[in-house]
């Protein structure tokens, strides 16, 4: 409700009649006004103005508090000396209607402004900006108090509170591990617009905590191949190094079967994590980790920072290796545990490597069972399943089954042989068997300094390869026991 000057000055002398009874001290300044000074007329307006007052305050990050001789004042002091002196607590300016806030509250209102961390006030401007500076201190609190009379003349004081918050997603980010796919295999002929995809090249850049700090769209393959890592590696650190041996802005395709190198560059994003931790890391490595795949990576062998922007922390470039096949099948791996049965229409079945080569002096018999881990399937539909280490055969020359074990029981990755095991002596040393289950044989042993035929080896549930020596019978590799191929 509108008070008229009159009622104003009624209520002052009121006041004023009781003041030695009753009236609170809350500053000098205040102490000496005998009637208020601001030049509102209506309790409403002057409302308002102490509301923008208030409304100029939020908390903003640590890091962006860097005024010291202007950003924050402490102490008592007139709104006029707070407006110019605390740019750093004043982060969304007021806008008062046409009028002057100063005059508005009033001449005679102060402003009072504390800072603490925790429980502990800090008392000057000097140490204020050496904690915001600190990381390892908590947020700073802030507290500006506001002084004023109001047009009874009654003084008022209103509290607003932000604080200079620590970035703790930034903090946090102590490492990266850079994660892509080497070696990716490319098929002989083919264009090199596959090692260009983003969506293809399984490429990610995450924290400690596995989270991911960038996206897809900074990832950036590049258009040069060479062929060795160190030439990648020279380019990436702007280094001269020799000319690339595929360039993909011109088309290219790789018609020439070999290993090639290509850099991966994340770009950080302005004022990101990624951005700060870059510029972290090149003024103090030891504080900081780069993980390639897992492994501690070094920079300058492993990775490479902008070279025109290193203080600005804007890229790092990793290098991966492309494989060209010499066949121009390109095939598509899955994992793929069970069982492959080899079929009865020929006397065994040839295998191939993983260029898809017939490999030449092995094969798998007819009804024989081999465990699979893997299957690929290539750009025509042609499957085959892994029974070895580099070695797959035809999905056509066996049946399938998602069995998990052969039929020696707790086997696995059994592979043809022929050859022997020999067994050191003396004679009187005795090599125990194991049975198809990986179960020792209780009535049975092999005496030292023997030798025996074996058919094939396998692994055990230990990770330990055995030998097939009989039938149902194994003898397990270790001191002792040796393989000789015939």
């Amino acid at each position: 409700m509108k008070k008229s000057i009159k009622y104003a000055g009624i209520a002052a002398a009121t006041l004023l009649a009781v003041a030695p009874v009753a009236a609170p001290v809350v500053s000098s300044t205040t102490a000496q006004a005998a009637t208020t000074q601001s030049v509102a007329t209506d309790q409403s307006k002057q409302d308002a103005a102490v509301k923008e007052f208030g409304a100029q305050f939020a908390d903003k990050a640590a890091s962006k508090f860097t005024t010291a001789s202007t950003g924050v004042t402490l102490g008592s002091q007139s709104i006029a000396d707070f407006a110019k002196g605390n740019a750093d607590l004043i982060t969304t300016t007021s806008t008062s209607t046409g009028e002057d806030m100063n005059n508005l509250i009033g001449s005679d209102a102060t402003v009072e402004v504390s800072a603490k961390y925790g429980s502990t006030t800090i008392s000057n401007a000097a140490d204020l900006y050496k904690i915001l500076a600190d990381d390892t201190y908590p947020a700073v609190d802030f507290t500006i108090t506001l002084n004023y009379n109001n047009l009874n003349n009654q003084a008022v004081s209103k509290t607003f509170t932000m604080s200079a918050t620590r970035d703790t997603a930034q903090d946090a980010l102590t490492s990266i591990n850079a994660k892509f796919t080497t070696p990716v295999t490319v098929p002989l002929n083919s264009t090199t617009t596959s090692t260009q995809l983003q969506a293809t090249t399984g490429t990610t850049l995450t924290d400690q905590n596995g989270d991911g700090i960038v996206a897809a769209s900074s990832i950036e393959p590049s258009t040069s191949y060479y062929n060795s890592y160190s030439d990648a590696m020279d380019a990436a650190n702007g280094i001269d190094s020799p000319a690339a041996a595929y360039t993909a802005d011109t088309g290219e395709t790789f018609d020439k079967a070999g290993t090639y190198y290509q850099g991966i560059t994340f770009t950080a994003g302005d004022g990101s994590n990624l951005g700060g931790f870059l510029k972290e890391y090149v003024a103090n490595p030891s504080k900081y980790t780069v993980y390639v795949n897992g492994k501690v990576a070094s920079k300058g062998y492993d990775f490479a920072t902008d070279a025109t922007a290193t203080a600005a922390g804007t890229k790092v470039t990793f290098v991966r290796t492309v494989v060209v096949s010499p066949s121009e099948a390109n095939w598509t791996v899955t994992a793929n545990k069970g069982v492959v049965t080899t079929k009865s229409d020929n006397a065994y079945y040839t295998l191939k490597n993983d260029d898809n080569e017939t490999i030449t002096n092995r094969a798998l018999a007819k009804n024989t069972a081999w465990v699979t881990d893997q299957k690929r399937v290539d750009q025509d539909g042609n499957t085959q399943y892994r029974v070895a280490t580099g070695e797959w055969i035809n999905a056509d020359d066996v049946t399938f089954s998602d069995k998990a074990t052969t039929d020696e029981g707790e086997y696995t990755d059994v592979q043809a042989l022929n050859g022997k095991v020999t067994l050191d002596g003396p004679s009187s040393f005795i090599y125990m068997l194991y049975n198809d289950n990986g179960e020792t044989v209780s009535n049975r042993a092999l005496a030292g300094d023997s030798a025996w035929y074996t058919d094939k080896k396998a692994t055990n549930a230990a990770g330990v390869t055995v030998y097939h020596v009989a039938t149902g019978e194994w003898v397990q590799a270790g001191s002792g026991v040796n393989y000789v191929a015939y």
